[in-house]
């Protein structure tokens, strides 16, 4: 079953480049300086490490220090190394070696980065996430221009595939130099109005450069206007980054209509984002990270007889003490430039050009909440509750394009039933099960698969249950049933409890995950549901070969055995075992001459 997940991990691979030159095409000369080996082993940590000597400070290229790498505890994809830089740098190359003189090393992984370590975003080009191929041996290296570079204080490696032969093992390196970051704060009440120092030039060449970061999904990053309502504004509405130009006269009949341009979306990830507007004459360039809309305004350019003054973070009325009605910006502005100005600088220096309404800071906070995004339908998040309450309450937000999927499941204690919170058409549903009862359900809301937060408070008490969702209201009363709150909640995927479960929904015969002490700690696992006319069968298959020849033993000695490693654990062969009504393992023997007990346990020949 598919759940609630609008990012979809696509893995494409680079071409490894054994010979490397660090100064990647477009970087500065002097931008090639490797960042993780002058570290102290504090900067470095991983999610596991097989032994004290195996640890993540141990992982600098071509070091042979500790066991000579970093190897996790466990090798699976849930593993990663991280580096703390200290500050933001800007990230040129990455190296990988797999670990000092082992048959340990990894031949594909993802890169991650984040400002604070928490809100993390993968390395992207061109629209894509990349996976890099790793290495082939524990010893070579493996370097990779990042083309575009970023700027990251931390950095995440995570391990996609190894050599089947050994572990993970890893050792890096990462290029790149020092970063040149004014960051302004504006806290959703606050603006900023800079004062130009002489009349614009005409024609009008104007360039604006700037990066964002947003908290929330609409806001004013920059208002410019003239004395006859023409204007220009750069606006973030519901996640997309919005240009309005309008270069008519307000007060005259004109037939020359404003041009509205969007670019972007989802830009209120909290993650930075870069915009070049560039108005030379009648020509517009506006650029959202890397994403160029060329167009030509109508009309002559001396239409647009624009003011003195440029307001940043929301519209500041020169002469007044608060910005007007539209919604002013909530969140940081880094390196902003006006014709090649330092805006952010002058204000720092509390120039006469600046003047600064509200709560302006010069530091760029961390996000206190950060989102979870669910790459596929098999990802899910579990979190504890409080368990023997007589009630059960959860408030959340979630954004998705899906129209169907999970989003919520509790099971409730001492036989009190379950719960779960689905989209279905672009609704909320809310399906309370209790034994020996039909379903109680509750539907909330409409179209909220169109990509923006969505607010959830759901709670169920001894006489009724009631959905909230943004401010849409939906109750049902019970009859006096019974609630007792458990201790664990499964955000994200669900997986039918077994192959019977799938054959209700209608689904044919076919390979499916199950989760059959229902999405619990044992986790899903993949079994072969042979559907017939009144039954679902589950095959749970082993890993071993189809036919095991077995060689007779001398007399007296015992005779061979095999072993078969089933796809399921002996939790979850437990588990599925008790939900069945029947159960068979079947195992057939084809013998020529072999020796077979008789009767009485002898074996004859």
């Amino acid at each position: 079953m598919a759940s609630v997940a609008w990012a979809v991990l696509k893995v494409l691979l680079l071409l490894p480049t054994q010979t490397w030159s660090p100064v990647g095409a477009g970087n500065p000369p002097d931008c090639d300086s490797p960042l993780a080996s002058a570290l102290p082993r504090s900067s470095f940590s991983s999610s596991s490490e097989l032994s004290s000597s195996h640890g993540p400070g141990f992982s600098r290229l071509n070091r042979r220090d500790g066991a000579g790498g970093w190897t996790p505890l466990v090798s699976n994809k849930y593993q990663w190394l991280q580096i703390d830089l200290g500050e933001r740098m800007e990230v040129t190359a990455v190296a990988t070696q797999g670990g000092y003189g082992s048959s340990d090393w990894v031949t594909s992984y993802l890169l991650m980065f984040s400002d604070g370590g928490r809100n993390w975003k993968q390395y992207r080009r061109e629209e894509s996430i990349w996976g890099f191929p790793g290495n082939t041996n524990a010893d070579s290296v493996v370097h990779y221009r990042l083309q575009p570079p970023f700027e990251a204080r931390f950095l995440r490696f995570l391990p996609l595939a190894w050599n089947p032969r050994g572990r993970i093992g890893m050792r890096i390196e990462v290029y790149g130099c020092a970063y040149k970051s004014e960051v302004v704060y504006f806290d959703g009440q606050s603006a900023l109005l800079y004062t130009l120092d002489k009349k614009p030039l005409k024609p009008i060449r104007d360039v604006i450069s700037l990066k964002f970061k947003a908290m929330q999904s609409n806001g004013i990053l920059l208002h410019r206007e003239g004395q006859h309502g023409n204007h220009i504004t750069l606006e973030l509405i519901k996640g997309k980054l919005v240009f309005f130009l309008n270069s008519g006269n307000a007060k005259l009949p004109s037939t020359i209509a404003p041009v509205t341009l969007t670019l972007g979306s989802l830009l209120d990830d909290q993650h930075w984002h870069s915009v070049l507007i560039e108005l030379l004459d009648t020509q517009v360039n506006f650029t959202v990270d890397k994403h160029t809309h060329h167009f030509q305004a109508k009309g002559d350019s001396s239409n647009l007889d624009l003011n003195f003054e440029i307001s940043f973070g929301g519209i500041l009325s020169p002469g007044r003490s608060r910005a007007f009605t539209r919604k002013s910006f909530h969140g940081c502005l880094e390196n902003l430039y006006y014709n090649g100005v330092d805006v952010t600088e002058l204000a720092k220096k509390h120039k006469p050009q600046i003047l600064m309404m509200g709560n302006v800071s010069f530091s760029c906070p961390q996000p206190q909440t950060v989102p979870v995004t669910f790459l596929s339908s098999r990802s899910y998040l579990a979190l504890p509750g409080n368990s023997g309450e007589d009630k059960v309450s959860v408030t959340f937000q979630f954004r998705t394009w899906n129209r169907a999927g999970h989003l919520l499941f509790g099971e409730l204690q001492r036989g009190s039933g379950s719960f779960v919170l689905f989209l279905k058409d672009g609704k909320l549903k809310l399906s309370l099960f209790q034994a020996g009862q039909s379903p109680r359900n509750v539907t909330a809301g409409a179209g909220l698969n169109d990509g923006q937060w969505h607010s959830v408070s759901f709670s169920a008490k001894w006489s009724h249950m009631n959905v909230v969702v943004d401010d849409d209201t939906a109750v049902q009363p019970l009859v006096a049933v019974l609630i007792d709150s458990g201790d664990t909640y499964y955000f994200g995927a669900l997986y039918e409890q077994s192959c019977e479960a799938h054959k209700h929904r209608g689904n044919p015969s076919g390979l499916y995950y199950i989760d059959a002490d229902g999405s619990g700690p044992l986790g899903p696992f993949l079994v072969y549901c042979n559907m017939t006319a009144d039954s679902a069968w589950t095959v749970v298959r082993h890993g071993g070969p189809d036919a095991v020849t077995l060689r007779g033993a001398p007399s007296g000695h015992p005779l061979s055995a095999v072993s078969f490693a089933y796809a399921a654990g002996a939790g979850q062969l437990r588990a599925a075992v008790n939900l069945a009504e029947r159960c068979e393992q079947r195992l057939a023997l084809r013998c020529g001459t072999a020796r077979r007990p008789d009767s009485r346990g002898l074996v004859t020949q």
